[in-house]
Formats: structure tokens, C-alpha cells, sequence
């Protein structure tokens, strides 16, 4: 699994953060835990991980990839 750090700079990825919840995708949860600030937030981020889903690759190292097959 690679993480943003590797990525080449000027790369744009397009995605979204999801939560899953026994099995399944808990977007309630995921507002409530966006909405928290502070201590609330941090507290929330360890229970409750997010993970981004990419699901479109938009630049690549500054080179425009949308129009690429």
C-alpha cells in the first residue's frame, strides 16, 4: 500500500474518504466524525479511522493523465 508521501510531486488524485462499520460503508458516522474539532477530532480519528479511496488519477508528476485511455 503506498501513501501520499510517494507520490510524485504535482500529482492530483481524485477520491473520497470512506468509514466502514461492520462490514459495511457508515457515511453517518463519517459526518459525525468530520464535524468534530479539537480534542473531539483527534479522539475521533482513533476510533474511527477514514480511508481515502482514489478512484481517478488526474495529474501525474504535472502531466495531465485525463485524457489518457
Amino acid at each position: 500500500m503506498a501513501d501520499a508521501a510517494q507520490l510524485p510531486d504535482a500529482t492530483a488524485l481524485d477520491g473520497e474518504l470512506v468509514m466502514w462499520e461492520e462490514g459495511r460503508l457508515a457515511f453517518e458516522r463519517l459526518q459525525d466524525r468530520l464535524a468534530r474539532r479539537g480534542a473531539g477530532a483527534a479522539r475521533a480519528a482513533t476510533e474511527w479511522p477514514v480511508h481515502f479511496v482514489v478512484f481517478d488519477l488526474l495529474r501525474l508528476s504535472g502531466t495531465d493523465t485525463t485524457l489518457w485511455p
